[in-house]
């Protein structure tokens, strides 16, 4: 089963981040199967309720990027 991601950004700083890259490594290293998709526009990540970014949202949850991109934090949301 693959866990849904999507990258809220802001349109400033939707080019060039490094998460999707941390986010897939994390995945890989722990066999996590993934879709990654990024969403940058106001219209796209507005639908979220956020306006914390980066944020990510799996599985239908949003988390605070900042909050969760260490690795142990990261892979405990991922398997959710």
């Amino acid at each position: 089963m693959n866990t849904e991601i999507k990258i809220l950004h802001s349109s400033c700083c939707a080019t060039g981040s490094p998460i999707k890259a941390h986010i897939e490594k994390i995945a890989s290293e722990n066999n996590i199967s993934i879709i990654i998709e990024e969403l940058s526009e106001l219209q796209d990540t507005m639908v979220y309720g956020t306006m914390v970014f980066p944020s990510i949202v799996v599985n239908g949850k949003v988390y605070d990027f900042k909050k969760y991109s260490a690795a142990e934090n990261l892979i405990s949301i991922l398997k959710l």
